[in-house]
């Protein structure tokens, strides 16, 4: 049941080719019939008043011969005589009645009798000054007075024969109606001719439309016509690579924001981990240096208690600054985001200036530094390259060995500068490089906390130099050392 009532409603469901055709079958159907019978018309008017004008003709030959012979001659007379006997009255075939109606003379080519059933009436008509005139058959039978003098002196009858205008007629009626079918079918063809080539434009424009809703992109296609359906294919087309590209464009974002999302749910774990480090962390310096003061408190006589006292609470508080460090490196993280100032700086004076700070610590640690810079002027954040430097520097003074040694270099290679910081310290294991650079990510938990880290240093550092338009790339061997690579452009 359920396929009968489809299959009805797609008979009837009436198609655009169709439509366009009947459409065209019909408009040629009534141009065909409007000419045919505008002409038709117009040839039966002409013929009427040929026939017409021929009649009252003849009417005014015969009324000139009375006028011309009445003078001389009874009215009658005329009649009965010799007025058949012109040749120019005998053209129709004529009959001539007395005012009452009375035959008085005739001429017919043929022997046909008079099939007007109104004659009678007719020549009553005639004989009161009025001029008449019926069609019966192929003949026309024409009544009218002759006057002379204004008077009417006889009544005339003509019949005037038609079959010539009527096979006329009928052959042009003929040929209008076989041209005019002639010309419908090969209009008929000609449009389904037409019309195919251009429904098939359209159902192709219908079937890329279908495509583009159910995301077939690539089946969308272009029809090639230089008239308003060829734009609209254009327009089509366009849509559809605008579309797909949003589309795109749309999943890249998707798949971009599920990785913020994984990777801010790695981070809330990650500071969850690291409040709980930081409290921890905290509290142990804090527990032993108080454990010092009410030592010191209750024993202050014992100057080798104070000395070792007040060393113990020194180191401490050195892992306690440290730390604070560290945790405001946090807020650096957000706070840089927004607060890049580009200007032009002098490279090596600023490297030098970074440089100086360091040394204190570098000495410190038994460390061997160099540093060669050349003289480059670079539109650059300074207050980033310094926190850049200082970070890497630092790494590098606390992950290396005693004896050990530290490079800073600073040079242009075509349209980049080049900055790489090395050491030869205990390098990072291949398995750890791809995440040093995320926030909270350290590499070897006992060794950050004796140097005091929380793992925001490096993620920092990878932080500004892409807001920089920069890159940064690390290579490290284990227990050879550790090289960072940093290009700006220039």
């Amino acid at each position: 049941m359920v396929l009968v009532i489809k299959g009805l409603t797609n008979c009837l469901k009436i198609g655009i080719k169709f439509k366009l055709i009947a459409f065209t079958a019909s408009l040629l159907l009534a141009v065909i019939l409007f000419l045919s019978v505008a002409v038709l018309n117009g040839i039966k008017n002409y013929q009427d008043k040929q026939v017409e004008a021929a009649l009252f003709k003849q009417k005014d030959m015969f009324e000139q011969y009375f006028s011309e012979s009445s003078s001389t001659n009874d009215n009658a007379e005329l009649a009965r005589g010799s007025i058949f006997n012109r040749p120019w009255l005998r053209t129709i075939p004529a009959s001539v009645y007395d005012t009452k109606g009375q035959l008085l003379s005739g001429f017919k080519t043929d022997v046909k009798l008079n099939e007007n059933k109104e004659k009678e009436s007719m020549i009553k008509y005639a004989i009161a000054g009025k001029v008449s005139y019926i069609r019966i058959n192929d003949v026309v039978y024409f009544y009218s007075p002759i006057k002379y003098k204004n008077k009417s002196v006889a009544i005339l009858e003509l019949e005037y024969s038609v079959k010539e205008n009527s096979t006329f007629y009928n052959n042009i009626k003929k040929m209008f109606y076989g041209t005019g079918f002639l010309a419908l079918v090969i209009g008929i063809v000609l449009g389904i001719i037409y019309f195919l080539g251009l429904t098939r434009d359209i159902y192709i424009m219908k079937n890329s439309v279908e495509n583009i809703e159910k995301g077939n992109f690539s089946k969308v296609q272009q029809i090639k016509r230089k008239d308003e359906l060829g734009e609209l294919s254009k327009g089509l087309i366009f849509m559809s690579n605008t579309i797909e590209e949003n589309i795109r464009e749309l999943k890249v974002e998707r798949d971009s924001l599920s990785i913020a999302v994984e990777k801010l749910k790695k981070m809330d774990k990650q500071q969850k981990e690291f409040i709980g480090n930081v409290t921890h962390e905290f509290k142990t310096p804090i527990t032993t240096i108080k454990a010092y003061a009410d030592l010191i408190g209750m024993y202050n006589n014992d100057l080798v208690l104070i000395e070792q006292g007040t060393t113990s609470i020194s180191k401490e508080c050195n892992r306690l600054t440290s730390m604070v460090d560290r945790v405001l490196s946090l807020s650096a993280l957000e706070k840089y985001d927004f607060e890049i100032q580009k200007k032009e700086v002098n490279l090596k004076e600023a490297f030098e200036e970074i440089c100086q700070r360091m040394m204190g610590k570098i000495q410190k640690n038994n460390l061997a530094f160099q540093c060669n810079v050349e003289e480059i002027t670079a539109t650059i954040d300074e207050e980033s390259l310094r926190h850049i430097l200082i970070n890497l520097i630092d790494n590098a003074i606390k992950y290396n060995k005693s004896g050990g040694s530290i490079a800073v270099e600073g040079y242009k290679e075509e349209n980049k500068i080049m900055i790489t910081v090395a050491d030869t310290g205990i390098g990072i294991a291949n398995e750890c490089l791809s995440n040093i650079f995320e926030p909270f990510y350290r590499v070897e938990t006992h060794r950050s906390r004796e140097t005091g880290g929380v793992g925001l240093g490096l993620a920092l550092v990878e932080k500004l130099v892409k807001k920089q338009h920069g890159t940064i790339k690390v290579e490290s061997r284990l227990k050879e050392g550790t090289i960072f690579n940093i290009e700006f452009p220039a």
